[in-house]
């Protein structure tokens, strides 16, 4: 398997970002602001970690947070850098990464430790079907 697995725990001013190997070994694990400039970092460290381990695939989820997520979710699906690869976006229920995070009993709560149970969810294959995001000018 050649997918790369990026769980990002979103927040109204920051996001928590967690690169994840196919085999599931950590790559790295950063925060960012959860802005355009925050989206344009994460989008080239995502593509140096393809690039440099040659992968072709991408899975990248978020938690559900409200209004928080959508311009980024919105970045992702629209950025032409990631566009080389096949990737699929998702939006995860809190209580799913929460019930999937009770299967780590030691793990602490804050935000880098649920980016890495989103990646880990991502790779377990147990999340539905990515995100359907249709034109988000016409979503009002």
């Amino acid at each position: 398997m050649d997918k790369l697995f990026v769980g990002i725990d979103v927040g109204s001013r920051d996001n928590a970002v967690y690169i994840m190997l196919p085999n599931g070994d950590k790559h790295s694990s950063f925060g960012v602001q959860n802005n355009l400039g925050g989206a344009q970092i994460l989008s080239k460290r995502v593509v140096a970690v393809m690039q440099d381990r040659e992968l072709s695939n991408l899975a990248i989820g978020m938690e559900a947070t409200s209004v928080y997520g959508e311009n980024l979710l919105c970045f992702l699906r629209e950025d032409g850098a990631l566009a080389r690869f096949e990737r699929k976006l998702f939006v995860l229920n809190p209580k799913q990464v929460n019930r999937f995070k009770a299967s780590y009993p030691d793990l602490p709560k804050n935000d880098p430790i649920d980016a890495f149970v989103i990646a880990d969810s991502l790779r377990f294959g147990r999340i539905g079907t990515p995100v359907y995001v249709d034109d988000y000018r016409y979503k009002a």
